[in-house]
């Protein structure tokens, strides 16, 4: 199977991410996407992020009607810190006779090289970037021919039509009680769950 694997806080999964994951498995041709919400990130203050256990359940919510994609908790369930480069370890150690992907943005690829550990990221999976009109191709070919001067990397290019929306903004919305507003970036049971827990 080809198995595309796209991490992040999703706190909380909006649209915009979901989109990201079906375009990558329709040009990418992915048998399935698995979305892996962080667990206790290096890069984020957890203290300002839900749970997550919260976090998890919206990303279940918001693909649960959706062939193809699914959730895993492999950082959510694990006491250590959440490395992208330990996350695809595991997954090729999961999924020894598949071939993985892993999802990113553009933005994230521009400094993919300064990420710790990204050539055990690119040993293990592709890399497959979501160019959301944020670069131009010239550009990130460039990039691409750059970290291959340092360590092996493959990377395949999708472009994607660009959302303008964030997990920030939508925080920013409900804290604003500007309810009818977040709705239109979620799915119905995220909002819902977002409402009922008083998450934000």
């Amino acid at each position: 199977m080809r198995i595309g694997i796209l991490g992040g806080s999703f706190d909380p999964i909006h649209n915009g991410h979901v989109y990201m994951a079906k375009m990558a498995k329709e040009k990418c041709k992915l048998d399935k996407v698995i979305i892996v919400p962080a667990g206790h990130s290096p890069n984020k203050d957890e203290s300002k992020m839900v749970t997550g256990d919260d976090r998890s359940t919206m990303c279940k919510y918001a693909v649960e009607n959706i062939n193809g994609i699914e959730i895993s908790d492999i950082e959510v369930l694990s006491d250590s810190r959440s490395y992208t480069y330990i996350t695809i370890k595991n997954m090729y150690d999961k999924y020894p006779q598949d071939e993985l992907f892993f999802i990113m943005g553009a933005d994230s690829i521009d400094y993919f090289e300064k990420w710790k550990n990204p050539e055990i990221i690119a040993k293990y999976s592709d890399i497959i970037v979501i160019n959301r009109d944020e670069y131009t191709n010239e550009y990130l070919e460039k990039k691409i021919e750059y970290l291959n001067t340092i360590f092996p990397v493959n990377v395949f290019v999708v472009e994607c039509p660009k959302i303008d929306i964030s997990s920030t903004t939508i925080r920013s919305l409900f804290m604003n009680k500007e309810y009818e507003e977040a709705k239109k970036f979620l799915n119905d049971k995220v909002f819902e769950y977002i409402i009922n827990q008083n998450l934000y």
